[in-house]
């Protein structure tokens, strides 16, 4: 049985965090998309955010989980990697990037 969305075929599929590879050959090309649910992500980041509020900073806080597809096309990946540690606490601080955040406060 194949699955498709639309004229993309389901490639693979990770039962466990729901992450799925589509495919699609235009003729010339073959294609491929990952999608990858990060609603449960988001939950549990509000989650904690929550629980922990009015907790001090301190060594050994977790504050932020972000999914690893998304880490990588922000650059905070490589950032990290080369110790532009400046890039990440200026991206973790972004209100914009609220929902990867698991402690609130200043990076």
């Amino acid at each position: 049985m194949i699955i498709r969305d639309g004229q993309w075929e389901l490639y693979d599929w990770n039962r466990h965090t729901g992450r799925t590879v589509w495919h699609y050959f235009d003729g010339q090309e073959h294609h491929f998309r990952i999608d990858q649910p990060v609603d449960d992500i988001v939950r549990m980041n509000e989650f904690t955010r929550n629980a922990t509020a009015g907790n001090a900073m301190g060594d050994w806080v977790k504050i932020a989980s972000i999914p690893i597809s998304h880490a990588y096309q922000q650059n905070i990946m490589q950032a990290h990697n080369e110790g532009d540690d400046k890039y990440v606490a200026r991206w973790l601080n972004n209100s914009d990037n609220r929902a990867w955040r698991s402690f609130e406060g200043r990076v």
